[in-house]
């Protein structure tokens, strides 16, 4: 596999320890290979270095791995994460193994896994907005007012249900460990397509929610008297009034990240960092046929 040579680094502007890391990689590894650095939040002004950009290290959480999936995916460019928050679940790297590792990875050791993205269109009286794509999910919740809101959800032009509460999370499989995990809804294979419909804190809270094959469409309007929020990846916001609907599909774009470890391990690394087991444990040996 090819090595990597024209790397940005998108490191969490607030966390002064992500800065530090992100200068000691551009010296530990200078040979051959052009560096630039950005924060979460001036990633927008890079946008000829990442024309020309192979890599994208990000240094943080999952919320700095998200602002640097939008900006690599529409360029075909990997990610690679390094974590310096508590979970950590897009991550390959911790932080405090970050400069003896991250070599391995720009040698082109590295396998390529693809997590794919949803795609929202509001339909507005004056048309359809821009496209918005998020990786982890799209949320259209109750806005500022502490009141309920109405959610009418159709699922394939069926009505599947009008949710009373606090809102509708959409969640795609690599955002199920997220705030859809958070409201109690499965955790999915990270590499699928499928994707969830959970709803939050309503009198269906205990409904686990739905996962929909790839090819489905999923439509979410505004039912109440007040203001909703259309919220993408926890970044990007829309503000959606009462009769407004939102179009939310699997957009066919993805993010590609690079990882060491077998696919498999994905379930091992989701026990340990939910706590769900201590330990390792040792597979039962294949029965012979």
């Amino acid at each position: 596999m090819a090595s990597y040579h024209n790397i940005g680094i998108v490191h969490n502007g607030e966390l002064a320890e992500a800065g530090e890391l992100a200068c000691k990689l551009t010296t530990a590894y200078p040979d051959g290979r052009n560096w630039w650095l950005a924060t979460q939040s001036d990633l927008h002004e890079r946008e000829a270095e990442l024309a020309n950009s192979d890599l994208i290290v990000t240094i943080g959480g999952d919320g700095t791995i998200l602002r640097g999936a939008h900006a690599a995916a529409s360029r075909d460019i990997p990610i690679l994460g390094i974590n310096m928050g508590r979970v950590g679940f897009m991550s390959d790297i911790e932080n405090e193994d970050a400069v003896g590792e991250v070599g391995w990875y720009l040698e082109g050791n590295a396998r390529i896994e693809h997590r794919f993205m949803l795609k929202a269109v509001i339909s507005r009286t004056d048309g359809d907005s821009d496209p918005i794509l998020a990786l982890n999910d799209v949320t259209l919740a109750r806005g500022a007012t502490l009141r309920v809101i109405e959610v009418s959800t159709v699922v394939d032009g069926v009505h599947l249900a009008t949710y009373r509460g606090d809102g509708v999370v959409v969640s795609t499989a690599t955002g199920s460990t997220g705030y859809s995990l958070a409201l109690g809804g499965p955790v999915m294979d990270p590499t699928s397509k499928d994707f969830l419909v959970k709803p939050i804190a309503s009198h269906m809270s205990q409904f686990g929610g739905a996962i929909l094959q790839s090819s489905s469409t999923v439509e979410l309007t505004v039912e109440a008297y007040e203001d909703a929020t259309l919220n993408a990846d926890g970044f990007i916001d829309h503000t959606l009034s009462a009769g407004e609907m939102v179009t939310i599909t699997q957009s066919g774009d993805f993010a590609a990240f690079l990882r060491r470890k077998p696919a498999a391990d994905f379930w091992g690394d989701l026990s340990t960092r939910l706590e769900l087991r201590k330990g390792s444990v040792k597979s039962p040996p294949r029965r012979r046929i």
